[in-house]
Formats: structure tokens, sequence, C-alpha cells
């Protein structure tokens, strides 16, 4: 889409929302530097001939309607659309009474302008970070928005689901705030998945804006169509002593590049990133997963398992910086990945830069091959080959799984990868 067009489009689209000058004036921006920007480069990662640039201009059209099956996989949830559609966003009464903000982001630029235009891309993402980033910004058409108020609690888990609406082909480019003030603390489970089958490129960006002593548990689920093409980057930024902790589990299976970036900004902040990925057939997944020490006494650990079946890729790249300044912080990362085929390809790539004397750091890093030890213990004991090779990879990851805060992700992840499984077997 030439450059001209994609302004005259993004400020059509603007318009017809009747959004915001300052929004207005930010997406117009994002098309300038969209035009300007370079893809983002990730160590050996190469997705640049993916056709995540091959995005619609967003138009406000009608989607399709929603049938009762669609509209059941969003049952229980606190916040369910489909496409830009939103199905249900039912915060409890109690979380609610307590100021909690859950809603799409459409809504949240009309009613909570403020919090939206203080946050979006202003902390944790800037926009022109680079070309990916720049198009989200100019693009984006929904997403959610949550808001936690200063000391506020919020003992159960609030669940997300987002559907990519693939019943026909279209693109998908969403944008979602999670912002806690200080001394607040939430969960949060992120369900991203798909209905239909037309090809899809997906543009999915989360920003957490962490304050001051808040604690915010981030659980996804991200299962995406073979027929997705898909751009993930979740970002945090942590004032001082505020938590963020990442589980999240990469079971699509189409191709996927995700950026996962925390910055530790405040004095005593912590960030945990698990994440569990499993590619099959002929997929390529990329993960880049960064932490970066900024604020003095923070402690980033990075944990990422991997198992790859058939023909398919996954790279791991783990990046731990400690920047000057940062005395009296720690950085630890552990990259495992296992290969069941010989036609697959693994790559664990741990990187630690460090700028402090005064600081903590270490790495691991393993790519290798189902014990054959193993597998003749398990077959000499008359188990078939399929559910003995089972066996292993639940041993492989149930040292990551068994310690997912998560008990909703747990249970969810464990039948994604057992589906996974059997349809290796199919």
């Amino acid at each position: 889409m030439q450059t001209a067009q994609m302004l005259a489009n993004v400020q059509e689209y603007s318009q017809t929302l009747a959004e915001p000058a300052w929004l207005m004036k930010r997406r117009s921006q994002a098309v300038a530097d969209y035009a300007r920007l370079a893809l983002p480069t990730f160590e050996k990662i190469d997705y640049h001939d993916w056709p995540l640039l091959d995005v619609d201009a967003p138009t406000g059209d009608v989607e399709p309607g929603l049938t009762e099956e669609v509209s059941a996989r969003g049952a229980q949830t606190d916040f369910f659309t489909v496409g830009d559609t939103v199905v249900r966003a039912a915060l409890p009464a109690a979380v609610r009474e307590q100021g909690v903000i859950l809603c799409d982001l459409r809504t949240a630029i009309r009613k909570h302008a403020e919090l939206v235009k203080a946050n979006l891309f202003q902390h944790a993402l800037k926009a022109d970070t680079d070309k990916l980033t720049a198009l989200n910004a100019a693009l984006m058409t929904n997403g959610f928005f949550l808001y936690v108020p200063a000391n506020v609690v919020i003992k159960e888990p609030l669940e997300i689901m987002q559907l990519v609406d693939q019943r026909r082909p279209q693109s998908f480019v969403q944008h979602n705030l999670v912002v806690t003030a200080e001394n607040s603390q939430v969960d949060l489970v992120q369900r991203l998945g798909s209905v239909g089958t037309s090809d899809a490129s997906v543009h999915m960006i989360v920003e957490v804006v962490a304050g001051a002593g808040s604690h915010v548990n981030f659980a996804g689920i991200d299962d995406l169509a073979a027929s997705a093409t898909a751009y993930l980057n979740r970002r945090g930024t942590l004032r001082p002593d505020a938590h963020l902790n990442w589980e999240l589990a990469e079971m699509n299976a189409g191709r996927v590049v995700a950026d996962f970036d925390t910055e530790l900004r405040g004095r005593g902040s912590e960030a945990n990133v698990k994440t569990i990925a499993v590619a099959n057939q002929q997929q390529t997944q990329g993960i880049d997963t960064r932490v970066t020490n900024y604020g003095p006494n923070s402690v980033a650990n990075i944990v990422q398992r991997g198992v790859i079946l058939d023909d398919a890729t996954l790279i791991f790249n783990g990046i731990g910086h400690i920047v000057h300044g940062a005395h009296g912080s720690k950085a630890d990362q552990e990259n495992r990945l296992l290969m069941l085929s010989s036609k697959a390809r693994g790559d664990a790539n741990p990187i630690l830069l460090i700028d402090e004397n005064d600081v903590e750091a270490g790495h691991a890093a393993s790519v290798g091959r189902v014990d054959e030890q193993q597998m003749y213990y398990l077959l000499s004991r008359g188990i078939p080959k399929p559910i003995a090779q089972r066996l292993v990879i639940r041993g492989f990851l149930a040292g990551v799984v068994t310690e997912l805060r998560s008990q909703r992700l747990r249970k969810r992840l464990m039948a994604l990868i057992e589906r996974r499984l059997a349809d290796e077997e199919a």
C-alpha cells in the first residue's frame, strides 16, 4: 500500500469513528514512520518474505454474524471479541465497583481518553520503534483496555478471549493496553485464537504499564490457525518495586514471529518470563525474548522450552541486558529445545549484555533429540512408540508447566499440547 493511500485511509477511518484529534495525529505520524523505518531484526529469524505487510486498510465494514458455536467459545470469559466485534465485556460487580476498567480499546478512547492518551505508545513501547510497530499504530482497529486503580487487589483472574475472524480473508491489527496503578494486583489470562481458515495477516500488540509496587501476572495462550501469519508483540515497563510475570504458551499452527520485551525501569522491579512452544509440520516460529535491567537491584529471569516435530523450525532468542547504573541487579535465562525429527531445525541463542560490574548474570541453552535410553526403556515395557514419545515430551515440558502460576493456563496448555501431539499421530 502506498504511503499517500495509507494516510488517506487512516484519516478517513479515524474520522468515521470520531476519534479525538490527538489519536488521528498519532496515526498520521505512524504512517510517516512506517514509510521510513526498517523491519526489526531478530537473530536467526528470517521472516522478511512473509506477508506481514500485506495488511488491509481499516474500513469499519460489518463483520459476519456469530454462530452459537463461535459464541460458546467465549463463555465464562470477562471479555470476548471476534475480530473487532465485542461479544462480551462484563466485569464482576465487586471488581467494577473498585474502579477497575475493562473494555474494548474503541470504548476506552471515547470514555477514558486521558488514561489512554497518557499510556498508549508512551511508556512500554514507542510507535516509531520499527516498521511493524508503526504499522500497528497506524492501522489498529480495536483491542482491550484494562486499568486497575491504586491499591486495588483483584483476587480472581480476569479472562480475555480474542478470536481472529478468518471466515473470510482479512487482516487482524489490534492493540491491547494494561495499566496498573501503585500497589495494585491483577491476574490476567489472554487467549488468542482463530475462527475460520481463510488466510490472515495478524498483528497483535500488548502493552503493560506497571505502576510502582504493582503485581501483574499475565498468562497468554496463542493458538492461531495454520492459515494465519502472525506478528505478536508483548511489551512491559515496570516502575520501582513492580513485578510482572509473563507465562506464555505459543501453540500456533502457522508462521509466527514473536517479540517479547520487558524493561525494568524502577529500582527493585522484577520480571519473570516463562515461554513454552510447540512447532510441527512445516511451520516456523521465532521467539525473541528480551529483559533489560535499567533500575538498580532489579531482577530478570527468562525460561523458554520448546518441542519441534516434522519439518518445523523453532528459534528461541533470549537477551538479558544489564545497563550501566543497574548495580545489584540479576539476570538469568534458560533456553532448551527438544527435537523429535531429523528434519526439524532448532536454535537456542542466549545473549547476555552486561554494562555494570556489581551484578549477577548467567545463562544455559541446549538443543537435543529424544533421549534414546528413555525411549528404549519405555518401549521395552510394551508402551507403543507414539505414547512413549508423548510421555518424553510431557516430562521435558513438565518443569515449566508445573511452575506456572495460573491453574487455568496449566490445564488449557496441557490440553493444547495433547491436541497437537494427537494431530501428529493421526
